[in-house]
């Protein structure tokens, strides 16, 4: 915070001391004056100077309060009023701030009062008019007046009180009143109006500044949302990626333990197994807990893939997968579509680690106008499959956070007839015609992106009609599966590298990684398998979703349209307040806000306006230097160059203040004359200090400098007898050279301390933050600077904790891999020797294989549960608090001994 902005803070925390103060300078000027005049007739009594002081300085005292109490002093200040109407001078040089009163009662006060505060300050301007018409006309009841005011007498109403009313009198009475009335009529409605509109200004420029006020607030609360929020998006990916991992080397390292001992070509594949998801499982993990996060094969087109994992992983479970409808993974974006695969690939876990034997699985999609329907439903164990006792994890919870991100819903729990069900509707996020499909491949083989066709049959069929092949991400070759009747099959964009990241910008915490997303709002309970036992329920709100997109280089350079150059030149929006008071603004106040909302219109109105007026036979002979120009044409071509431009002094404030530093450079040079409308570039430099960039006013300053100097060199020239300083160039100096550069000297130094003073109230207002335009601007730089830091927060809590989980998980696929490399050494060695390994260690092989994925497996999800609890848990578990704090930040490592002991 500079200077100017601890100022305005003190000014705004001291209103009354500010008033006062300003109320007592007031004070002095009337004081003054009325001691400077001669009595002052009054409705009753004419008034000497000492009596008109005494009645001044009591009207004052109200003003002190304007802002501070505006009711009670607009109260008290209109009883004083009608004394001094009734028993002081009909006028005083004060009542001028009845004015005043009446506005700070309309911006500062109640507006469910403002009506009845109108109509008392109506019924005092009649009051007043009337006092007024009387006493001058008239003159006082009681005693005389200065005879200094008999001039002001009309002959007919001087004998009013001796001879009564005549009918001379009447009507002077009636034309005089009538005029005072239009006086105090116009002056009153004015105020009104005014009033009425900075009400509604003042309204929208509280809710900004309570908005920014609230964001630099919360800027704690959402860097610790952040951090607890990368917990959970670290928790859900080791989920998905490293514990699925460790979940099939386990039961293939059980199933290889019994079917390889006497067949070693089915123990070999099962090692290769092994080894290449070990270490698809080691990458997956090393993305997870870098920048980008996610896998490169985890996308909608990779569900065939998945299942195909799934089949080979479980022979004996029957996996059936129908498309209805037209696929558009396309539409549903990357974020969704990791969705989606994420969903697939933990109920495929889920059936092979709790169903049972033989279990038959149903994958049914339903692609419609609205999005993607997903079913997965088997016919396993169902609720029973918690009865052995193990304790339930975080697959369904990580599921739903993260369809929930992309604003899908979630339910899963028994089946009615036994098994087990899972449903995920996905909405579209991309726009239809943003997807243009005949250009889909020629835009994907010109960016080099890798193609590839959705499956949308039930089960693979090598070599059936309108089938191909396709190529996955990874590398792997699919084989395409008849279409089904009233399918279709679409070619989607996808990056093989992935470098197409989400970013996850939600309010509960953001990092530059995919699915993000706060977990709090999640009830219900669960019992064993990720399964639960009631259908729960899951409350958060959409949350907006940012996507990092590719450049790829364009093949030619598109000029902008016309749309595209009006959208620049638009207002930018402003979003406006509702009433205080809770009641509808009238048509005062409802113009006001339009005004803000399109303000770049009223600025240009008023440039044409000025252009219009400087252009008359008024101005056209008014300039500051030189003879007034005789070529109207070039006056009008000065004028339009100068005023022209502040039309777009608020859209683009450094832009017109360079471009009318450049013309008056240019200006000061070559043209003979400076118009009266230069001075008008104050308030350019006004608008660029208050509106550009924080340190605008630096160059500002440099080109007022220039520009002032050359000002001054101009008027040196013209005492000289010259119009230009381009002329002055081929002139000899005069003898008197000194006193021509003394004077322009003098004259530069007056125009740069005018710059000067308006770069510094231009600092002023942008420090103040009392314009709206400016707080706006405030907001937007707050909200960057907010999601700057929840990124930052979250990147430094992955930092904190991936450096013990990636070296615990990579020791652990590093064994498995060199385990199971070794089993397929030792498999070769015996097939080049023509032997056939024993099966007893064969067996041994895989027994230890599947005991260090055991134990691996175990120590994961004791890892996953320290990361959940202290993560978006915290808030619903008390007790969990004090022992899994996350700040101050422990390491994961004394975490997880504090949950240990614990437990």
């Amino acid at each position: 915070m500079n200077r100017m902005e601890r100022f305005s803070a003190w000014r705004a925390r001291n209103v009354l001391p500010l008033d006062v103060l300003g109320t007592l300078a007031i004070a002095f000027f009337t004081v003054g004056l009325a001691a400077s005049t001669g009595n002052t007739p009054g409705i009753l009594f004419a008034h000497d100077p000492t009596s008109q002081m005494v009645w001044s300085l009591v009207s004052l005292v109200p003003v002190m309060f304007r802002r501070w109490r505006p009711q009670a002093a607009a109260l008290c200040y209109a009883g004083l009023v009608a004394l001094h109407l009734m028993f002081g001078p009909a006028m005083l040089y004060s009542d001028f701030l009845s004015l005043v009163m009446v506005y700070s009662v309309i911006v500062y006060g109640d507006p469910r009062n403002t009506k009845a505060f109108i109509v008392l300050a109506s019924a005092f301007g009649l009051f007043a008019t009337m006092a007024i018409t009387w006493s001058v006309d008239v003159g006082p009841m009681f005693g005389q007046v200065w005879d200094g005011y008999r001039h002001m007498y009309y002959g007919a109403c001087s004998t009013l009180y001796q001879e009564g009313f005549s009918g001379e009198c009447a009507s002077t009475l009636m034309v005089e009143g009538f005029q005072m009335g239009l006086l105090v009529a116009a002056c009153l409605g004015a105020t009104i109006v005014l009033a009425y509109w900075q009400r509604a200004r003042q309204a929208t420029i509280r809710m900004l500044r309570e908005r920014n006020e609230a964001i630099a607030a919360r800027q704690d609360e959402e860097r610790r949302i952040a951090a607890l929020a990368e917990r959970a998006r670290i928790a859900r990916d080791m989920h998905d990626v490293v514990a699925h991992t460790l979940s099939i080397i386990i039961v293939q390292s059980d199933g290889g333990r019994y079917a390889g001992t006497g067949n070693p070509a089915v123990a070999r594949s099962t090692m290769e197994t092994i080894r290449r998801e070990s270490e698809r499982a080691l990458h997956d993990m090393k993305r997870l807990l870098g920048v980008f996060g996610g896998s490169p094969h985890a996308d909608y087109d990779d569900i065939a893939a998945l299942v195909d994992q799934a089949r080979e992983t479980s022979p004996d479970t029957a996996i059936v997968r129908r498309v209805e409808g037209t696929a558009a993974p396309q539409r549903l974006g990357a974020q969704a579509s990791m969705a989606v695969y994420r969903v697939v690939q933990e109920a495929l876990t889920n059936v092979r680690k709790y169903a049972g034997p033989r279990p038959t699985v149903r994958i049914d999609e339903r692609w419609d106008d609205d999005g993607l329907s997903l079913t997965i439903a088997d016919n396993g164990r169902g609720a029973s499959s918690g009865l052995d006792g193990h304790t339930p994890g975080y697959g369904l919870i990580g599921m739903r956070e993260r369809v929930q991100t992309v604003g899908g819903t979630v339910s899963a729990g028994p089946g009615i007839g036994g098994g087990f069900v899972v449903s995920v509707t996905v909405p579209y996020t991309v726009a239809q015609d943003a997807v243009p499909a005949a250009a889909g491949d020629a835009t994907a083989r010109s960016a080099g992106i890798a193609t590839a066709p959705i499956q949308t049959a039930a089960s693979p069929s090598a070599g059936a009609p309108g089938t191909g092949p396709a190529t996955s991400p990874d590398g792997q070759d699919r084989t395409a599966a008849p279409t089904p009747a009233g399918a279709a099959t679409m070619h989607v964009v996808g990056d093989a590298d992935a470098t197409d990241a989400t970013f996850s910008h939600v309010s509960a915490g953001s990092h530059v990684s995919a699915g993000s997303a706060d977990s709090a709002g999640l009830t219900g309970t669960t019992d064993s398998a990720d399964r639960p036992s009631s259908p729960p329920t899951f409350h958060m709100p959409r949350l907006p979703r940012f996507a990092m997109p590719s450049f790829p280089l364009p093949e030619r350079i598109v000029p902008p349209s016309l749309q595209e150059i009006a959208g620049k030149l638009r207002s930018k929006p402003i979003d406006q307040a509702e009433s205080a008071g809770g009641e509808r603004f009238n048509w005062i106040e409802r113009l006001s806000q339009w005004s803000e909302r399109h303000y770049l219109m009223m600025d240009v109105i008023g440039a044409v306006l000025l252009i219009l007026m400087a252009s008359s036979d008024l101005f056209i002979h008014a300039d500051f230097v030189g003879s007034p120009l005789t070529d109207h044409g070039l006056y009008v071509f000065i004028t339009v160059m100068v005023i022209g431009p502040l039309a777009f002094h608020r859209r683009f404030p450094e832009g017109t203040a360079a471009f009318l530093a450049v013309f008056c450079a240019f200006e000061m040079v070559f043209l003979p004359s400076a118009p009266w409308c230069n001075i008008l570039v104050l308030y350019a430099l006004h608008a660029a200090a208050a509106y550009g960039r924080p340190r605008a006013w630096m160059w500002l300053t440099a080109a007022s400098l220039v520009d002032s100097i050359l000002f001054g060199v101009k008027v040196c020239a013209n005492m000289m007898g010259l119009n230009t300083i381009y002329d002055l160039v081929f002139e000899p100096p005069p003898l008197r050279l000194m006193l021509y550069v003394a004077a322009g000297l003098m004259t530069g130094g007056v125009v740069f301390l005018l710059c000067c003073t308006a770069i510094v109230y231009g600092r002023w207002t942008r420090a103040r933050g009392a314009n709206v335009l400016i707080l706006q601007a405030r907001e937007e730089a707050l909200r960057a600077e907010e999601a700057k830091q929840r990124v930052l927060a979250a990147n430094m809590e992955r930092d904190r904790i991936s450096a013990s989980i990636q070296a615990e998980v990579t020791a652990t696929l590093t064994t498995v891999i060199d385990q199971a490399v070794n089993g397929l050494a030792m498999l070769d060695d015996c097939a080049a020797r023509g032997e056939t390994p024993a099966p007893e260690t064969i067996a041994a092989a895989f027994e230890a294989i599947g005991s260090r994925g055991r134990d691996a497996l175990a120590h994961m999800r004791q890892l996953l549960r320290v990361l959940r609890e202290t993560g978006f848990s915290d808030e619903h578990r008390p007790a969990a608090q004090e022992t899994m704090r996350l700040t101050p930040a422990a390491s994961l490592d004394d975490q997880l001994r504090a949950a240990t002991a614990k437990a």
